[in-house]
């Protein structure tokens, strides 16, 4: 292809280099024409007898003159359109090859630009890439963290909530021994009171120390019953009311522990909700900024949980407190109600014997 059109471009050459050749070839033409035209005028010169023979001659003359000038001026304009074709041509095949050279020169150029726009783009898949890889150790770490937040919170909630339950199994199995040895005491003291007349309604206003004094400074033995009768059932509604004070705590208390176990499982279950929710957010790049969000969300229940946590473990530390002074108090109540009773059943004794002051220690 390029030897041939390294021909093109000779012939072309050529062409142009013979254009003025032919231009050559038509001056002897155009010098024969004027020559003839100088001979009839020399020949006109001459002198001519007869008026129709020069006449028939010049027209003879104007006739080939015009014939002869228009064929040379044909054959001229011809030729000449035949070599602007040429050059034509020729210009055209030297622009098709600078268009060509052209053309390569911005290929070439294009091609450069294309490689750099793919090596720019591997390069930034290659930090897209490292990107997610990040991200992904980012969310994985941070969901590590979070499970392990959520396995020791889990792990206090269920410790805090079986000491609660033992503590709470050991207040019943004290309440019920109280209960067994209070029921036995009952029966004890009610053998006595079946024995006794009415009560009058006065001497339930006395206080204790009242009845003990009345005790102390009695004569006989049955004004002695009288008032041990009557302390005596001063001591059994004191129980009854507390019993029913106890029970109402007791249930109390198991309804703390029946919504504690509850605000547990609902906080598992919004936590296996939000651990849901973070997998399905991972999976999507697109959601980071919500993620973010749930992840401050979470942040904000852990502490919120974090707080309650304190605030039940306060609780549980004061009803602590309040359970052992309510043993402290009944320990005290029922030793102080043994000796109540113990007194009330050595005053007969001792007058049996024919002791006329019992309470002489």
């Amino acid at each position: 292809m390029e030897q041939n059109s390294e021909q093109k471009k000779d012939a072309s050459f050529s062409n142009c280099l013979n254009f003025p050749s032919s231009s050559a070839r038509l001056q002897p033409r155009r010098h024969s024409a004027i020559w003839t035209n100088k001979e009839v005028v020399n020949s006109s010169d001459q002198p001519i007898t007869n008026l129709n023979v020069i006449q028939t001659e010049y027209a003879k003359t104007l006739h080939l003159k015009n014939i002869a000038v228009p064929d040379n001026d044909e054959r001229i304009s011809t030729s000449t359109e035949k070599q602007e074709g040429k050059v034509n041509c020729m210009t055209a095949n030297l622009d098709k090859e600078k268009n060509i050279a052209f053309l390569l020169n911005e290929l070439d150029v294009l091609r450069a630009n294309n490689k750099k726009l793919q090596d720019q783009l591997s390069e930034k898949d290659k930090e897209l890439k490292t990107l997610k890889l990040d991200l992904e150790l980012q969310e994985s770490v941070a969901e590590a963290k979070i499970a392990e937040k959520a396995a020791v919170l889990i792990e206090e909630i269920h410790s805090a909530q079986h000491d609660h339950d033992e503590a709470i199994m050991a207040r019943l199995k004290l309440a019920s021994e109280e209960k067994s040895d209070v029921c036995k005491q009952a029966r004890l003291l009610e053998q006595p009171l079946e024995t006794l007349e009415n009560i009058n309604p006065e001497e339930n206003d006395m206080t204790l120390q009242e009845l003990l004094n009345r005790i102390n400074n009695a004569d006989t033995g049955m004004a002695i019953w009288r008032t041990g009768a009557i302390i005596v059932d001063r001591i059994y509604r004191t129980q009854k009311q507390k019993k029913k004070t106890t029970a109402e705590e007791i249930n109390a208390v198991i309804e703390e522990r029946d919504a504690a176990l509850a605000q547990c499982k609902r906080l598992e279950q919004e936590l296996h909700h939000m651990k849901e929710q973070n997998q399905t957010s991972a999976n999507n790049p697109r959601h980071l900024t919500a993620k973010n969000n749930q992840e401050r969300a979470l942040k904000e229940k852990l502490l919120a949980m974090q707080q309650e946590r304190e605030a039940a473990i306060h609780q549980y530390k004061s009803l602590e407190e309040e359970l052992q002074t309510l043993r402290i108090y009944y320990s005290v109540y029922d030793i102080h109600t043994a000796l109540v009773c113990e007194l009330s059943f050595k005053v007969p004794s001792s007058f049996r014997n024919g002791s006329t002051t019992p309470f002489n220690s």
